[in-house]
């Protein structure tokens, strides 16, 4: 019997928009939590990223016409990013208690 073919992992670029969100969710977790925290956040981040890798498709649509998904990281963050053809791109990662209408001006103009 012959085995199945894995699927080949996409690479996953970070927009500079989810890089800047990144980092002021750490500085945050640093002043107000502790590095058991940080770590919890960026394991979920890591394991995240390698899921969507091998399976993009597997999220719910944001926007559909504009092929966005999203992912609850967190009981306060969502990840939100494109599967296009070679690669994943991560658009953002958002505070969910911010106002939505600031997320739908970064996905907007991604």
């Amino acid at each position: 019997m012959g085995q199945k073919n894995s699927p080949k992992p996409k690479p996953v670029i970070i927009s500079p928009q989810a890089q800047k969100d990144i980092i002021e969710i750490i500085h945050y977790l640093q002043e107000n939590w502790n590095q058991k925290v940080i770590d919890n956040f960026l394991s979920k981040l890591e394991a995240f990223y390698k899921i969507i890798s091998l399976n993009p498709r597997i999220f719910r649509y944001y926007d559909k016409r504009r092929n966005i998904r999203s992912y609850a990281l967190s009981k306060h963050n969502s990840i939100y990013y494109r599967n296009r053809r070679s690669a994943i791109e991560i658009i953002t990662v958002f505070d969910t208690r911010q106002h939505p209408k600031k997320l739908k001006k970064i996905t907007h103009k991604s």
